[in-house]
């Protein structure tokens, strides 16, 4: 991902504090940037994380929108004050309209004040993500309305990754796969998110996923959890069989599983496994 560079201007503007202040920030290293060969200081939205996160009054001062009209400092205070009620509203309008710009600018808001990422998920985009996908089934939205706004939320997703802390510690690999058959990458992003962290390294091999020679992967690579995502199944038998494949080799390295998504309710999971089924985000953290 291809990550920009923030000068010391937008950061100061950002933070709520004069340039001077990010220079002396940086040059004593209490906020971290890069260096160019002219001997400018940038910043990646990382740096300004990582500096809220061990700095947590200066995020009263954030200021997370330019700033060029009402509206904008409206939204702000709300991304601010965590008022998720009115930003789910806000967030559906805007998704659907196709405006990454102000969805990005909610979600990298809430995490730069403090918002976990299972708060992120749980309690404003699955909210959001449901609410879509009901509007199509009623046939209120148009079949493109709801490409649109998925793509969107992706793209916001996706967006996130620049902005997430660096975990200091290292909780192990874990594995994160998506069955033969998944078509929705979103479970498995956000997955791979929160693990990243909590200080898991993470292998994501993404949806539709097949499992010809995986048992190389397990051996190499001795993932300590394995994540499998399953919100629709078009073969059960298929599934299944790829679920006996992947218990087996989970027990063979004393890997833990943890199984999310609608999927598995379609289908015989083995009674001889130990596994945890996950219903939400928050789980994910909790265990």
């Amino acid at each position: 991902m291809v990550q920009r560079y923030i000068s010391s201007v937008e950061a100061s503007n950002i933070l709520g504090v004069n340039v001077s202040t990010i220079k002396r920030w940086a040059d004593g290293g209490k906020l971290d940037c890069v260096t160019t060969a002219g001997g400018h200081r940038k910043f990646l939205m990382r740096h300004i994380a990582a500096f809220l996160n061990e700095n947590v009054k200066y995020r009263s001062r954030l200021s997370v929108l330019p700033y060029e009209s009402s509206d904008q400092r409206q939204l702000n205070q709300l991304i601010l004050k965590r008022h998720i009620l009115e930003l789910k509203k806000i967030f559906l309008s805007k998704s659907m309209n196709g405006d990454r710009e102000t969805c990005q600018h909610i979600m990298n808001g809430l995490y730069l004040s403090g918002c976990t990422l299972q708060d992120i998920y749980d309690d404003l985009l699955t909210p959001v993500l449901k609410k879509i996908g009901n509007k199509w089934f009623q046939g209120k939205l148009a079949i493109y309305e709801e490409h649109i706004a998925t793509a969107v939320i992706q793209g916001c997703i996706h967006g996130l990754y620049s902005v997430l802390n660096e975990s200091k510690r290292t909780l192990g690999l874990a594995l994160c796969i998506g069955l033969r058959g998944e078509l929705h990458e979103i479970p498995l992003s956000i997955t791979e998110q929160i693990l990243l962290d909590r200080g898991f390294d993470v292998i994501n091999m993404g949806v539709n996923t097949p499992l010809e020679k995986i048992e190389t992967l397990f051996t190499a690579a001795k993932p300590v959890r394995l994540y499998i995502s399953s919100t629709v199944v078009k073969d059960a038998n298929s599934v299944e069989g790829d679920l006996i494949k992947l218990f087996a080799l989970a027990n063979s390295c004393n890997t833990l599983i943890f199984l999310g998504g609608h999927g598995f309710e379609q289908v015989r999971l083995p009674r001889d496994v130990t596994y945890t089924i996950l219903s939400n985000f928050h789980e994910l953290v909790e265990n």
